[in-house]
């Protein structure tokens, strides 16, 4: 049977993971933690796999986000030690050559068996293009550079013969790279544009787009989104492709014991400093805007960086995801404040709910103490 509703485990190379938090039980980075959460969900059956790039913290006393395991290194060491689920790296495009990237990409699949995948980026940090020394170009140039960057990139992992290539930003004389990548016709590409540029280039190249969905918003409208970017894709460039969507969990027998725990998490233990490094426009303000509204906002950054919230009980969750399935997601990359203790709950507690659903396949739940 395949799974209606695909799953994914997001950030785990993040010291906190994806939580601006000083709670005692956050996720806490080490290779040993790193590697028992891939172990399990890879066990679990989860399809993806998929670290942030980030080079620099986003502020706050935990250093948010800025302690980390490169994503390239990071798929190299959990493709060794997991069997089934499709391991991605998160690469910034404007911080790495494309003929040395599709080398240790092409290196990584084989060391996964054909199971690499690829989750390009563009960054939006400008503090870290400066620890580059360069600064970061304009919101429609970093899409022209990218879009020449993975051109280049398909063609090192396909093309037989040796090619040139000349563009606005890179110029490729005898272009050549071997072995081939094992995951034919080449490993798959994640992209999270989200303007219209960015939807385009996903539109032209992701096998998976990455996309954000507002709290509160509904069935039909995330339908419409969704039928529209596929409509892009099939009508611009005869393409398709599947859709992912990320959450925050936390699960609880009662919903509101789950919102118990969300409030300690974010706001009695929050790292409430990182809002002060965050784009202004990420919480609302002024006039006619309530508190609870930018309450809600501060949450949504603290915890998941904008990821939907899933926060309730098994069924709920359950209810929640499957609303997302009908409105056309295929997969959904999951953040916990623990990982460890959220997979193990996860299948124990909402998995059996999932298949009951028709949304996963019966699998045999691994022991997760």
């Amino acid at each position: 049977m395949t799974n209606k509703l695909k799953l994914g485990t997001f950030a785990t190379n993040l010291d906190g993971g994806f939580t601006a938090t000083t709670a005692e039980e956050r996720h806490r980075l080490s290779w040993p933690t790193v590697r028992r959460v891939a172990e399990r969900a890879d066990e679990a059956g989860f399809e993806l796999q998929v670290p942030l790039a980030r080079w620099g913290g986003l502020g706050g006393i935990t250093n948010y986000c800025g302690t980390n395991y490169e994503g390239l290194t990071w798929a190299a060491g959990l493709s060794a030690v997991t069997e089934r689920s499709q391991i991605f790296a998160t690469v910034h495009v404007p911080v790495i050559h494309p003929i040395v990237a599709a080398k240790q990409m092409t290196t990584i699949d084989h060391i996964s068996g054909g199971r690499f995948g690829l989750n390009l980026v563009c960054g939006w940090f400008p503090p870290e293009f400066k620890m580059f020394g360069s600064p970061m170009m304009d919101h429609d140039s970093r899409y022209r550079y990218a879009g020449e960057w993975i051109e280049i990139v398909k063609k090192l992992w396909t093309a037989e013969e040796e090619f040139d290539f000349e563009g606005e930003f890179f110029k490729i004389v005898k272009g050549q790279s071997s072995p081939k990548p094992l995951c034919k016709p080449h490993p798959p590409i994640m992209q999270a544009g989200q303007s219209g540029t960015g939807a385009r280039f996903a539109a032209k190249y992701a096998d998976i787009a990455f996309q954000g969905v507002n709290e509160g918003e509904t069935v039909e409208d995330i339908r419409r989104h969704f039928a529209a970017l596929r409509k892009l894709a099939r009508d611009e460039f005869n393409r398709s492709f599947e859709i992912w969507i990320s959450t925050w969990v936390i699960c609880r027998p009662t919903e509101a014991e789950a919102i118990r725990y969300r409030d300690y998490v974010l706001e009695e233990k929050g790292d409430l400093a990182v809002l002060d490094s965050m784009p202004p426009n990420l919480i609302p303000s002024g006039e006619g805007v309530s508190p609870e509204i930018i309450r809600a906002a501060r949450r949504k950054v603290l915890g998941g960086f904008g990821g939907l919230h899933l926060i309730g009980t098994p069924a709920q969750i359950v209810e929640r995801l499957s609303a997302f399935a009908d409105a056309g997601a295929d997969g959904v990359l999951l953040t916990f404040v623990n990982y460890e203790e959220g997979l193990r709950d996860w299948m124990r507690d909402i998995h059996p709910l999932l298949e009951q659903a028709g949304l996963r396949a019966p699998v045999q739940i691994p022991v997760m103490a």
